[in-house]
């Protein structure tokens, strides 16, 4: 007679627990197959001259975006209270769709008209009131101009520039079947053109593919699936300690740049055309907008001091920066014109001050509001049920 493995006799853990012990050998004897599978077909591929992907390194396109579901409460950065003249005493909520884009957003399941938003931090209007920012006023303005149920997008974000606008525009735009996509960007092009000389850079920030070592993939997807509460109050610790916000061109600040403007204009268009191109392509409507600016002939000290952030050793001044600029916003209306598409001219409509703009090119919430007027004003005839 076999003895009752259960009984009071049984001395170890093993004898008391019989189906937890054959679990574990079971597991055991498992795991011990398939790492002798991997090492032998390892070993076989290498003789062969076979290296699989997933041994060396992985190359992601980097979409310019906010995860999806994210909340957040952001204060004013530190680091920019010198270039703006507002004051700016409260946090403000960031609501991240489940498509990655700022809320409000998609109000109907089945709109009569959909519009889309794309462009940099003037689009995304971070520090202004949530139900003040731009693409969702507008798309209320004209819901109740037009009686068209309309779902309106904001698709900006901090740091974009037209490659990645063009990114988004087609992994995540096109699917939304709108009926409209407005895109606006000036100086973050300028800035990345001119820092790096071209959209397709390698640095870390900027560059537009990402590309991970499976140590560091593995490391990165442990912070953010296990522990990204404890990761960003980590990423907060160290600003907090060293007192800087990350700078995205930390590499090349103070050296002197090499300007070449024919070339920098050239590029830019070539984006702005494929923007347009892309979007009659699968038939939307494409509609371009110039950039708001207070950056004007007589630059008033919060202007200045931006500009001149680097102690002036970067081989420009206010003049050429301002000349640059200005050069951006005509490339705009110049590609509008040529490929008949509607330009909603924000740099001449609204007054360059700081009672629209809290720096050089940011909105406030006035300014917010008065843009959403002059863009809902402009695509009334378009959205317009027929």
């Amino acid at each position: 007679m076999m003895p009752d493995l259960r009984s009071d006799t049984a001395t170890n853990w093993f004898q008391r627990h019989p189906k937890k012990t054959l679990a574990t050998v079971t597991l055991v004897v498992i795991l011990a197959i398939v790492f002798a599978a991997e090492k032998f077909l390892e070993f076989n591929n290498r003789r062969h001259g076979i290296v699989l992907e997933a041994e060396v390194e992985r190359r992601y396109a980097r979409l310019k975006e906010y995860r999806p579901g994210t909340r957040l409460l952001l204060a004013f950065p530190r680091n920019h209270l010198p270039y703006t003249d507002n004051v700016f005493t409260k946090q403000y909520r960031v609501d991240i769709d489940n498509n990655g884009f700022i809320a409000p957003s998609r109000k109907y399941d089945a709109p009569d008209k959909v519009i889309v938003f794309l462009g940099g931090s003037t689009t995304e209007c971070m520090f202004v009131d949530e139900d003040h920012r731009f693409p969702y006023v507008a798309g209320q303005i004209l819901e109740r101009d037009t009686g068209a149920k309309t779902n309106s997008y904001n698709g900006g974000m901090s740091g974009s520039n037209t490659l990645n606008a063009i990114d988004i525009l087609i992994n995540k735009v096109i699917p939304l079947k709108p009926d409209v996509v407005v895109f606006m960007e000036n100086i973050n092009d300028l800035s990345t053109l001119l820092y790096e000389g071209t959209y397709w850079n390698q640095r870390t920030a900027r560059s537009p593919l990402e590309t991970l070592k499976k140590r560091q993939l593995v490391g990165k997807l442990l912070k953010e699936i296990c522990i990204p509460n404890l990761n960003h109050a980590y990423k907060n610790l160290q600003k907090t300690l060293s007192g800087k916000e990350e700078d995205e061109f930390a590499g090349a600040r103070g050296k002197k740049l090499i300007i070449d403007r024919a070339k920098m204009v050239q590029d830019f268009a070539a984006g702005l055309r494929t923007i347009v191109c892309t979007c009659k392509a699968w038939g939307i409507v494409p509609v371009l907008m110039t950039q708001a600016n207070r950056i004007t002939d007589r630059p008033d000290p919060v202007v200045a001091a931006y500009i001149s952030r680097d102690g002036g050793n970067r081989g420009i001044g206010y003049r050429k920066f301002k000349e640059l600029y200005d050069a951006f916003n005509d490339t705009i209306r110049e590609v509008g014109r040529q490929n008949q598409v509607m330009v909603i001219d924000l740099a001449r409509e609204i007054p360059p001050d700081k009672k629209y703009l809290y720096d050089l090119v940011h909105f406030n919430d006035a300014g917010s509001q008065l843009a959403a007027e002059i863009i809902a004003a402009r695509l009334r005839g378009i959205m317009a049920p027929p």
